[in-house]
């Protein structure tokens, strides 16, 4: 066999969210093959999700404060960045988002530039961004356009679209030189996994609560979703590209480019929505047989998380989100699949765990938890 160059090494490396459950999988599969890496993440929450290792250091700062992020940056020092942070299903409000993801970003870009020892920066964005959260996505590439008001009315993908724009904007523009930091977006499908107390946490709960037999629509909706392990391999993979490509010309041929652009990526393995439902609550021990599905119209549960919102925002005055709302009657309903042939040809990405090993890997951490972790 002739023998293969040697990889580019990754670190030194930031992750901005770096203790949320996808930037946790990052760390793992860096440290599997780069242990010496030294590891900085930048989270406003930095207790959960740690690795014991002493080549990984947690700082607690906040995107939205530029001070805190140059901060962190020049502690760091990074080649390579992993643009993970996100206040999706977490307790930031809405009036949040832009704060954290727009200017978030935008003090992100500034610091690397100023540091000057940037190569590399990853983005975690969403397909959210062609989506209007109405219309079924089906095969979805990444040269649909990004949707802006009124097609697109929802707050954080209109913050995520502005900054995946920036960072593509960025790419090979940093001022230090011709060459530029390189930048590349990610949009995953789904994802799940271990540590993720958002959207697998709540089916969890509602499987253990025995509530899985209900079903919104009529379920035929097929739905892309992604293991959090293999979303962490296509992060990797996407930076040792860009490490590749520092310091060559941009390659005139678009097909093989990976700087500036966007990538989907999934399990390739579309499945039902309201079916990975049933399998995550046939692996906690509840499982569902098909004569006690309930099905609930759409029309019904729209008009249930419509009731809900004004009951919930009437009581708490604004300051809760309700746990049914109109958004996720029709973010469950739709049809949601995701092209990935561009991550496959020009990324080499595949994923190495299959759906089944994913949920079952992932319900198993859950089932190991003390009972309020879910």
């Amino acid at each position: 066999m002739p023998n293969l160059p040697p990889r580019s090494r990754l670190g030194p490396v930031l992750l901005t969210g770096g203790n949320g459950f996808v930037a946790y999988h990052i760390i793992a599969k860096i440290l599997a093959e780069e242990p010496d890496c030294s590891i900085h993440s930048l989270d406003v929450n930095i207790n959960r999700n740690r690795h014991p290792n002493a080549n990984v250091h947690y700082h607690r700062a906040d995107l939205a404060s530029a001070a805190d992020v140059e901060r962190v940056m020049q502690i760091a020092r990074p080649v390579t960045i992993f643009h993970t942070a996100s206040p999706e299903f977490s307790n930031a409000p809405v009036s949040a988002y832009h704060h954290i993801i727009v200017d978030g970003t935008q003090h992100l870009l500034n610091a690397a530039v100023k540091v000057g020892t940037v190569r590399a920066l990853v983005n975690t964005s969403t397909p959210g961004v062609i989506n209007d959260n109405h219309s079924d996505l089906i095969d979805a590439t990444e040269e649909m356009p990004i949707l802006r008001p009124p097609q697109q009315q929802r707050i954080y993908c209109l913050a995520k679209a502005d900054a995946e724009e920036a960072i593509q904007a960025a790419n090979r523009n940093s001022g230090h030189d011709d060459q530029g930091v390189l930048t590349c977006s990610i949009r995953p499908g789904l994802v799940f996994g271990e540590h993720d107390v958002g959207a697998l946490g709540k089916m969890v709960a509602v499987a253990r609560q025995g509530r899985s037999r209900f079903q919104m629509g009529n379920g035929q909706n097929p739905y892309d979703f992604v293991y959090v392990g293999n979303l962490a391999d296509a992060h990797l993979l996407a930076a040792h590209a860009l490490l590749d490509a520092w310091g060559q010309p941009r390659p005139t041929d678009p097909t093989v480019r990976v700087d500036g652009e966007c990538f989907n990526v999934s399990n390739d393995d579309p499945w039902f929505f309201w079916d990975f439902q049933r399998a995550v609550a046939s692996e906690t021990g509840n499982p569902v047989r098909p004569e006690d599905i309930v099905v609930i119209p759409k029309w019904l549960g729209l008009t249930m998380g419509f009731v809900s919102e004004w009951v919930v925002w009437a009581i708490s005055g604004g300051t809760r989100t309700p746990s049914m709302t109109r958004e996720g009657i029709r973010f469950s309903t739709l049809i949601r699949t995701l092209n990935i042939n561009k991550a496959k040809r020009v990324l080499g990405y595949r994923p190495k765990v299959s759906m089944q090993e994913g949920i079952q890997r992932s319900v198993r951490w859950f089932m190991e938890q003390p009972q309020e972790s879910t």
